[in-house]
């Protein structure tokens, strides 16, 4: 049984963008089986002499208190649900403070805004490390859910991505579309075939398999569309995200490889690439809950560094 995403945080950086997050909380929230949302802002540590602390105790705590105030208004007046909300603001590292919200509340989903291309050093420290799945919103985007892109390549992780999306979208009627980039191997000129002749022979078994899969998954509203796609430079990543945009794709899902507390410190290299390249679609990496369990602690010097 693959579970709700009932425990959300999402990351403020007292920016703009602050308010394009919680408006898009709101609209996961609405269909994702949601109980509690987290509002987290991290305040940089400032190195500051031990005398002007001593002259001056109360000065960061009232920074905390008056950040949680400026939150609690742009909630208040952006975010339009019933879902309970918490209000969470920390000084610390981003890296670091965001890692141990997420393991002290259990949380099911980070959500990250991304305002282009090379923001994206936060966001890949924090799904390489991350207990649970992510959501990263480009600035600008307007969260929805109608037109899902799923790359597959028939690995439990795929498989595991599928079924995350029919989870949460099970009340809609998207469309998901499912990519499997196929290739043509080197040694196609031994089978007595031209290049063209054999890409045909890939696609066909690719589009087999496709059938397969949506054959064995229950959906409900949604609608599944098998896409096949010929790389032919090694570029998977770039042609997922061309793919994607050609179709106007609202949400691009993926899972991530890390199973264990040895393998955690990766998400695979695909998914690394899909976050630092992806700058116009919301991106969820899905990471299978409790299999890095332990991740914390093999991080403890480096999160209380």
């Amino acid at each position: 049984m693959i579970a709700p995403l009932k425990k959300i945080i999402v990351c403020l950086d007292h920016t703009d963008m602050d308010q394009e997050l919680i408006e898009n909380a709101c609209s996961i929230s609405k269909i994702a089986g949601t109980t509690q949302i987290t509002f987290l802002n991290v305040i940089r540590e400032f190195n500051m002499p031990e005398a002007v602390l001593k002259e001056f105790p109360h000065l960061m705590n009232r920074a905390l208190d008056e950040r949680k105030e400026e939150i609690k208004g742009l909630i208040d007046k952006h975010f339009k649900c019933d879902v309970p909300t918490k209000i969470m603001v920390r000084q610390g590292g981003e890296t670091k403070e965001i890692l141990r919200a997420a393991d002290e509340i259990k949380s099911d989903l980070i959500i990250l805004g991304k305002k282009k291309v090379s923001d994206s050093v936060l966001s890949t420290r924090v799904a390489r490390r991350s207990p649970c799945n992510m959501l990263i919103i480009p600035q600008g985007s307007d969260l929805k859910f109608d037109k899902i892109f799923i790359p597959v390549d028939f690995s439990d992780y795929s498989s595991l991505s599928l079924k995350r999306t029919l989870m949460f979208t099970e009340k809609l009627k998207s469309k998901i579309y499912l990519q499997n980039v196929y290739q043509v191997p080197s040694s196609y000129r031994y089978s007595g075939k031209t290049y063209q002749e054999f890409a045909e022979i890939m696609k066909g078994h690719a589009s087999k398999d496709l059938e397969v899969l949506i054959k064995k998954v229950e959906k409900n509203s949604q609608e599944l569309i098998p896409v096949c796609s010929l790389d032919k430079d090694g570029k998977i990543v770039d042609l997922v995200i061309k793919e994607a945009k050609k179709k106007n794709i609202d949400l691009i899902v993926m899972g991530a490889k890390g199973r264990t507390t040895t393998s955690a410190l990766f998400i695979g290299s695909k998914a690394e690439r899909m976050i630092r390249m992806n700058d116009a679609i919301p991106l969820m990496i899905i990471r299978k809950k409790g299999a890095i369990a332990g991740i914390i602690e093999t991080l403890k010097d480096e999160l209380t560094s």
